[in-house]
C-alpha cells in the first residue's frame, strides 16, 4: 500500500510539471465614469440686440412703409422696394414728387389729422421745415449709425439730433450742353461766364423755388470767398432764364438745348440724363463747386408703421441698402464700402469742392427763406 501511495504521488508531481503555467486574471475594474460637463450658459443677450429683435417683430406686423419721396422716385424707387421686399417680405410704397410739394402734402395731413405718411424723403431744408414744425422723431438709436467707420460723411452731420439722416450728397455747379458747347469753348472759371458771348445762353434754378442756388452763393462767396456778391449780380444779367422743378427737370431743360449752360445744375438730376444719353456734361472750373447733403429722410412723429420704418431706414442705410439705391440712380452715396456710380461726365473734382455743413446749411435755410437770391439777381439788396 505505501508502495502505491508513493506511485501516486510521484505521478501527481510529473503531471504538474508538464502542464502549462496559467496566468491568473487580474482583477476586474469598472471603467472610471466620464464626468458630466455642465451646459455652457447661453451667451447673454444685451438689452439693444432683445430691443431691436423686437422691432423687427413688429415691423413685420405693420408689414408696410409709406414714402413721400424726391429722390426714390421712378426705377429708383422700383429698385429699392424690390429689394427691401426680397430682404423682408415687407412692401415699400413710394409717392414721388418734388419736395416743396410733398412738404406741403404732409403739413395738409397733420392739419386735418390724416395721417398716411410713415417717412419724409426731402431735400435738406424742407426736411428741417419738418422738424421745426414738430413734425418729426429721433433715430439716432438705429444700429446701423452706431458706428462711424464706413462713412465718408456721417449721416447724423446734417442734423444731430437725428431728426434728419442723410444717405447721399450732391454737387452743384455749371453744367454744358455738349451739342452747343464745344470742350475749346469751355469755361475755365467762374469769371469767365461774365464773357458777353454767354449773355442769353445761360440757364440757372429759380432762386425762389431752388434752395441750390443759395447754396451755391453761400460756399463760394460767404464759406471760402473765391467769389464776390457783385460776381453774382453780374452773372445774374446774363440768365436767359430761371427754370423751375427740381434738379432733375432743370438738367432736362439743359439737354433739351434750353441753354448752353446751366448755372446752378445738380449730380443729382444730371447723373441719371447722362447714364441716358444726354449730350450734357459737368464743367470743371478752377474755383469749385458746392458739395452738401442732398439726399436726407425724417420719419415722421406719427408715423402709422413705425417700426417697419426703423427697420426700412435701418436696411436702407447699410451697405446692402444704399449699393441698391446708388446703383439704380447713378449716384454716389457717404458711405465708404458702397461704389460710386456716377457717369464719368457727371463726376466732379473732390479736391476743388466746397462741402457745405450742418451750421451753413442752417444760414443757407435762413437766406433761402429770407428770398436773398432772388433780390440779389433783382439787384435790390447789397449784402
Amino acid at each position: 500500500l505505501k508502495v502505491w501511495i508513493w506511485v501516486l504521488v510521484i505521478l501527481t508531481i510529473f503531471v504538474m510539471a508538464c502542464s502549462p503555467s496559467v496566468t491568473p486574471a487580474p482583477p476586474t475594474v469598472a471603467p472610471a465614469p466620464t464626468p458630466v460637463q455642465a451646459a455652457k450658459p447661453a451667451a447673454p443677450v444685451s438689452p439693444e440686440n432683445a430691443a431691436w429683435a423686437s422691432v423687427e417683430q413688429a415691423a413685420k406686423k405693420e408689414g408696410v412703409v409709406v414714402i413721400y419721396t424726391a429722390g426714390l422716385a421712378g426705377n429708383v424707387g422700383v429698385a429699392v422696394a424690390k429689394a427691401f421686399k426680397e430682404k423682408y417680405g415687407m412692401k415699400l410704397e413710394v409717392v414721388g414728387g418734388t419736395s416743396p410739394v410733398m412738404l406741403e402734402r404732409v403739413q395738409t395731413e397733420y392739419r386735418v389729422g390724416q395721417y398716411i405718411i410713415d417717412l419724409a424723403d426731402f431735400s435738406e431744408a424742407r426736411a428741417m421745415a419738418l422738424k421745426e414744425a414738430g413734425l418729426t422723431v429721433s433715430n439716432k438709436d438705429l444700429p446701423v449709425l452706431q458706428d462711424r467707420t464706413p462713412w465718408t460723411m456721417y449721416p447724423l452731420d446734417v442734423e444731430p439730433d437725428g431728426h434728419i439722416i442723410a444717405y447721399s450728397y450732391l454737387s452743384v455747379g455749371p453744367w454744358a450742353n455738349t451739342n452747343l458747347v464745344k470742350p475749346a469753348d469751355e469755361p475755365k472759371s467762374w469769371l469767365d461766364l461774365l464773357d458777353p458771348k454767354w449773355k442769353g445762353k445761360i440757364i440757372a434754378g429759380d432762386p425762389g423755388v431752388y434752395v441750390g442756388t443759395t447754396m451755391l452763393y453761400y460756399a463760394l462767396v460767404v464759406k471760402s470767398g473765391r467769389l464776390t456778391d457783385d460776381y453774382f449780380r453780374q452773372v445774374g444779367k446774363q440768365i436767359k432764364k430761371f427754370v423751375p422743378g427740381g434738379t432733375a427737370a432743370q438738367t432736362a431743360e439743359l439737354a433739351r438745348g434750353e441753354g448752353h449752360i446751366h448755372l446752378t445744375a445738380s449730380s443729382a438730376g444730371g447723373g441719371r440724363l447722362v447714364d441716358e444719353g444726354a449730350p450734357i456734361k459737368v464743367i470743371h472750373l478752377k474755383e469749385g463747386y458746392v458739395a452738401t447733403f442732398a439726399e436726407v429722410m425724417a420719419m415722421v412723429s406719427k408715423a402709422p408703421h413705425p417700426n417697419a420704418t426703423r427697420l426700412f431706414l435701418n436696411w436702407f442705410l447699410s451697405g446692402e441698402g444704399l449699393k441698391v439705391y446708388a446703383e439704380a440712380a447713378s449716384r454716389t452715396t457717404n458711405r465708404k464700402d458702397v461704389p460710386d456710380f456716377t457717369p464719368p461726365a457727371a463726376r466732379v473734382n473732390p479736391v476743388t469742392g466746397v462741402f457745405n455743413d450742418y451750421v451753413a446749411n442752417d444760414k443757407i435755410n435762413q437766406m433761402y427763406n429770407d428770398g436773398f437770391m432772388v433780390k440779389l439777381w433783382k439787384g435790390e439788396t447789397g449784402k
